[in-house]
């Protein structure tokens, strides 16, 4: 969750601001029992990460210095994105057509508690030891660029979206099969 906020004045009798205290509390619960993410110096945003996913959380931020924390921003209501689909994608197959591998799979849809899927993302690799390229899908397929002197190649394919990335399907492509 990003957290941003206008900065406090500062003024004789305030102190050195040190910074800003984010406290974040699920719904139901109470503020005094409230996670807290700190920054430093004049800062005025915040990524905050471990949240629950499809939850409402309440959220204020506070001024602190050397004397301790200031008064609390009026809370604000926010609730987290659903997460990704578990499932991976399925039955992928490839095909090779001149210098270029054609990779498919079965789409993934999302259930009712899971994030929409917005595209794919498809982390390929020559072999073990290549650094793997990142491609990026609207559709569930795909055409990949290869060497001549292509043999294999891993790949891994995984859904993306606003809950993030999900789990990814790995396969071992060889120039002489296809699925």
């Amino acid at each position: 969750m990003d957290v941003s906020w206008e900065p406090v004045e500062q003024g004789e009798g305030t102190g050195v601001l040190l910074g800003y205290e984010i406290r974040y509390w699920k719904d139901g619960d109470k503020e005094e029992a409230a996670d807290r993410v700190r920054t430093a110096g004049l800062v005025t945003s915040a990524h905050v990460t471990g949240l629950n996913p499809n939850t409402n959380y309440h959220v204020s931020v506070r001024a602190y210095n050397r004397a301790g924390t200031g008064p609390p921003s009026a809370s604000t209501n926010v609730t987290t994105t659903r997460p990704p689909p578990k499932r991976p994608p399925g039955n992928i197959s490839w095909t090779f057509s001149g210098s270029t591998v054609s990779i498919k799979w079965d789409p993934v849809v999302a259930k009712a508690d899971e994030s929409a899927v917005t595209g794919y993302k498809m982390l390929y690799r020559q072999d073990s030891h290549s650094a793997p390229t990142l491609y990026l899908a609207s559709k569930s397929r795909i055409d990949i660029p290869i060497p001549e002197d292509f043999t294999h190649a891993f790949v891994q394919i995984r859904v993306t979206g606003p809950g993030g990335d999900g789990t990814p399907a790995e396969v071992h492509i060889l120039r002489n099969s296809g699925t």
